[in-house]
Protein backbone atom coordinates (compact mmCIF):
# COMPACT_ATOMS: atom_id res chain seq x y z
CA UNK A 1 0.00 0.00 0.00
CA UNK A 2 1.42 3.06 -0.94
CA UNK A 3 0.50 6.93 0.40
CA UNK A 4 -0.39 9.88 -1.50
CA UNK A 5 0.73 12.86 1.18
CA UNK A 6 -0.59 16.32 0.82
CA UNK A 7 1.23 19.34 2.10
CA UNK A 8 -0.83 22.85 1.41
CA UNK A 9 -2.83 25.46 2.86
CA UNK A 10 -6.37 25.68 3.32
CA UNK A 11 -7.37 25.53 0.04
CA UNK A 12 -6.47 21.88 0.66
CA UNK A 13 -6.86 21.27 4.34
CA UNK A 14 -9.54 18.90 5.90
CA UNK A 15 -11.85 21.48 7.66
CA UNK A 16 -13.51 20.96 11.11
CA UNK A 17 -17.55 20.83 11.77
CA UNK A 18 -17.18 24.85 12.47
CA UNK A 19 -15.95 25.45 9.41
CA UNK A 20 -18.51 23.98 6.58
CA UNK A 21 -19.28 24.00 4.03
CA UNK A 22 -16.07 24.65 3.25
CA UNK A 23 -14.35 22.24 2.15
CA UNK A 24 -10.52 21.79 1.26
CA UNK A 25 -9.87 20.26 -2.33
CA UNK A 26 -7.73 17.49 -0.52
CA UNK A 27 -10.52 15.73 1.31
CA UNK A 28 -12.31 15.18 -1.96
CA UNK A 29 -9.08 13.87 -3.68
CA UNK A 30 -9.14 10.43 -2.08
CA UNK A 31 -12.10 9.59 -4.42
CA UNK A 32 -9.89 9.49 -7.44
CA UNK A 33 -7.02 6.90 -6.08
CA UNK A 34 -6.56 3.70 -7.16
CA UNK A 35 -6.74 0.78 -5.46
CA UNK A 36 -3.54 0.12 -3.24
CA UNK A 37 -2.96 3.61 -2.24
CA UNK A 38 -4.05 5.47 0.54
CA UNK A 39 -4.69 9.42 1.02
CA UNK A 40 -2.32 11.27 3.86
CA UNK A 41 -3.17 14.48 3.86
CA UNK A 42 -1.16 17.11 5.73
CA UNK A 43 -2.59 20.46 4.49
CA UNK A 44 -3.48 22.97 7.24
CA UNK A 45 -5.27 26.05 7.77
CA UNK A 46 -2.56 29.10 6.59
CA UNK A 47 0.28 27.36 6.44
CA UNK A 48 3.50 28.51 4.15
CA UNK A 49 6.47 26.64 2.92
CA UNK A 50 8.24 28.91 6.23
CA UNK A 51 5.72 28.03 8.82
CA UNK A 52 5.47 24.21 7.79
CA UNK A 53 9.23 23.52 8.29
CA UNK A 54 9.07 25.97 11.16
CA UNK A 55 6.68 24.25 13.41
CA UNK A 56 8.20 20.53 13.11
CA UNK A 57 5.30 19.26 10.34
CA UNK A 58 7.20 18.89 7.69
CA UNK A 59 9.35 17.04 9.80
CA UNK A 60 6.64 14.90 11.38
CA UNK A 61 5.67 13.68 7.13
CA UNK A 62 9.49 13.30 6.65
CA UNK A 63 9.32 10.44 9.17
CA UNK A 64 6.21 8.90 8.18
CA UNK A 65 7.48 9.16 4.28
CA UNK A 66 8.69 5.46 2.73
CA UNK A 67 10.06 4.66 -0.70
CA UNK A 68 7.55 5.37 -4.01
CA UNK A 69 4.97 7.33 -2.08
CA UNK A 70 4.09 10.44 -3.72
CA UNK A 71 4.01 14.14 -1.69
CA UNK A 72 2.25 16.35 -3.43
CA UNK A 73 2.96 20.31 -2.20
CA UNK A 74 1.11 23.14 -2.88
CA UNK A 75 1.83 26.58 -1.09
CA UNK A 76 2.12 30.16 -2.21
CA UNK A 77 -0.97 31.32 -0.77
CA UNK A 78 0.50 32.43 2.89
CA UNK A 79 3.97 33.13 1.34
CA UNK A 80 2.42 36.03 -0.46
CA UNK A 81 1.78 37.52 2.92
CA UNK A 82 5.09 39.00 3.13
CA UNK A 83 4.02 41.73 6.12
CA UNK A 84 3.73 38.21 8.13
CA UNK A 85 6.88 37.80 9.68
CA UNK A 86 5.84 34.02 10.64
CA UNK A 87 4.59 32.96 7.00
CA UNK A 88 5.90 35.15 4.50
CA UNK A 89 8.80 33.65 1.70
CA UNK A 90 9.85 35.76 -0.46
CA UNK A 91 9.22 33.99 -4.34
CA UNK A 92 12.41 34.27 -5.71
CA UNK A 93 14.44 33.63 -2.58
CA UNK A 94 12.99 31.91 0.89
CA UNK A 95 10.08 30.45 -0.74
CA UNK A 96 12.44 27.97 -3.77
CA UNK A 97 14.94 27.54 -0.67
CA UNK A 98 12.39 26.26 1.07
CA UNK A 99 10.69 24.27 -1.44
CA UNK A 100 14.64 22.83 -2.57
CA UNK A 101 14.86 21.75 0.63
CA UNK A 102 11.47 19.48 1.36
CA UNK A 103 12.10 18.23 -2.24
CA UNK A 104 15.98 17.05 -1.24
CA UNK A 105 14.89 15.92 1.97
CA UNK A 106 11.96 13.67 0.63
CA UNK A 107 13.88 12.22 -2.77
CA UNK A 108 16.51 11.38 -0.39
CA UNK A 109 14.01 8.89 1.02
CA UNK A 110 12.64 7.85 -2.14
CA UNK A 111 9.78 9.54 -2.54
CA UNK A 112 8.07 11.26 -5.39
CA UNK A 113 7.81 14.81 -5.40
CA UNK A 114 5.40 16.88 -7.35
CA UNK A 115 4.97 20.37 -6.80
CA UNK A 116 1.08 21.98 -7.66
CA UNK A 117 1.24 26.10 -8.27
CA UNK A 118 -1.85 27.80 -6.02
CA UNK A 119 -5.35 27.60 -7.15
CA UNK A 120 -7.08 31.02 -8.55
CA UNK A 121 -8.42 33.01 -6.31
CA UNK A 122 -12.05 34.66 -7.59
CA UNK A 123 -11.18 37.96 -7.72
CA UNK A 124 -12.75 40.21 -10.60
CA UNK A 125 -12.20 43.86 -10.93
CA UNK A 126 -14.47 45.87 -13.50
CA UNK A 127 -15.53 42.96 -15.11
CA UNK A 128 -11.88 40.71 -15.35
CA UNK A 129 -10.52 38.38 -13.38
CA UNK A 130 -7.19 39.49 -11.45
CA UNK A 131 -3.87 37.31 -11.10
CA UNK A 132 -3.28 37.56 -7.67
CA UNK A 133 -0.64 35.45 -6.91
CA UNK A 134 2.24 37.60 -8.83
CA UNK A 135 5.44 35.58 -8.50
CA UNK A 136 5.06 32.76 -6.75
CA UNK A 137 3.33 30.52 -9.23
CA UNK A 138 6.49 31.00 -11.64
CA UNK A 139 8.93 30.84 -8.92
CA UNK A 140 7.53 27.63 -7.92
CA UNK A 141 8.14 26.20 -11.66
CA UNK A 142 11.49 27.38 -10.81
CA UNK A 143 12.08 25.49 -8.17
CA UNK A 144 10.76 22.60 -9.66
CA UNK A 145 13.06 22.46 -12.48
CA UNK A 146 15.94 22.99 -9.99
CA UNK A 147 14.74 20.00 -8.06
CA UNK A 148 14.70 17.49 -10.91
CA UNK A 149 10.64 17.22 -10.15
CA UNK A 150 7.09 18.09 -12.25
CA UNK A 151 5.34 20.91 -11.31
CA UNK A 152 1.42 21.33 -12.22
CA UNK A 153 0.20 24.43 -12.80
CA UNK A 154 -3.02 24.64 -11.12
CA UNK A 155 -2.88 28.57 -11.26
CA UNK A 156 -3.77 29.42 -14.60
CA UNK A 157 -6.55 26.45 -15.42
CA UNK A 158 -8.29 27.35 -12.63
CA UNK A 159 -8.36 31.10 -13.89
CA UNK A 160 -9.38 30.16 -17.48
CA UNK A 161 -12.03 27.87 -15.63
CA UNK A 162 -13.34 30.80 -13.47
CA UNK A 163 -13.29 32.85 -16.60
CA UNK A 164 -15.59 30.46 -18.89
CA UNK A 165 -18.15 30.01 -15.72
CA UNK A 166 -18.37 34.26 -15.72
CA UNK A 167 -17.97 36.13 -12.89
CA UNK A 168 -21.50 35.08 -11.34
CA UNK A 169 -21.24 31.69 -12.43
CA UNK A 170 -17.94 31.00 -11.04
CA UNK A 171 -19.18 31.80 -7.18
CA UNK A 172 -20.71 28.21 -6.41
CA UNK A 173 -16.87 27.15 -6.55
CA UNK A 174 -16.04 29.18 -3.69
CA UNK A 175 -17.85 29.93 0.16
CA UNK A 176 -20.10 32.91 -1.19
CA UNK A 177 -23.75 33.01 0.35
CA UNK A 178 -26.24 35.09 1.67
CA UNK A 179 -27.79 35.13 5.35
CA UNK A 180 -29.59 31.63 6.82
CA UNK A 181 -28.27 29.61 4.58
CA UNK A 182 -25.77 27.72 7.01
CA UNK A 183 -25.58 27.76 10.82
CA UNK A 184 -22.19 28.50 10.76
CA UNK A 185 -22.19 31.97 8.82
CA UNK A 186 -25.50 33.22 10.09
CA UNK A 187 -24.68 36.53 8.41
CA UNK A 188 -23.75 34.75 5.07
CA UNK A 189 -20.14 35.00 3.50
CA UNK A 190 -18.37 36.34 0.76
CA UNK A 191 -14.68 34.50 0.24
CA UNK A 192 -13.58 34.17 -3.07
CA UNK A 193 -10.42 32.18 -1.53
CA UNK A 194 -11.71 29.11 0.27
CA UNK A 195 -13.34 26.34 -1.35
CA UNK A 196 -17.42 24.77 -1.63
CA UNK A 197 -17.55 21.29 -1.74
CA UNK A 198 -18.40 22.03 -5.40
CA UNK A 199 -15.54 23.84 -5.56
CA UNK A 200 -13.90 20.82 -4.26
CA UNK A 201 -14.14 18.56 -5.99
CA UNK A 202 -13.93 20.91 -9.01
CA UNK A 203 -10.15 21.14 -7.86
CA UNK A 204 -9.58 17.35 -7.19
CA UNK A 205 -10.82 16.39 -10.38
CA UNK A 206 -8.54 18.48 -12.42
CA UNK A 207 -5.30 17.50 -10.29
CA UNK A 208 -6.22 14.30 -10.70
CA UNK A 209 -6.28 14.83 -14.12
CA UNK A 210 -2.69 16.44 -14.39
CA UNK A 211 -1.58 13.80 -12.02
CA UNK A 212 -2.36 10.74 -13.94
CA UNK A 213 0.03 10.74 -16.45
CA UNK A 214 2.73 11.40 -14.26
CA UNK A 215 2.21 8.63 -11.75
CA UNK A 216 -0.76 5.63 -12.08
CA UNK A 217 -2.12 6.30 -8.96
CA UNK A 218 -5.38 8.21 -9.91
CA UNK A 219 -8.97 7.15 -11.94
CA UNK A 220 -10.15 10.58 -12.44
CA UNK A 221 -13.61 10.29 -14.28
Amino acid sequence: MHKVFILGDSTAAIKGPDERPETGWGEAFGNYLKPGYVLSNHAVNGRSTKDVIALGEFAAVLDDVTCDDIVLIQYGHNDEKLGDEKRGASAWHEFIANLLYMAGKLKEKGAKVIFITSIARRSFSCGMLQDTHGDWPAAMKCAAERAGVPCIDMTIPTMLSIVKEGEEGSRKYFMNFGPGEYENYPEGREDNTHLSPEGAVWIARMIAERLKPLEDCCEPD
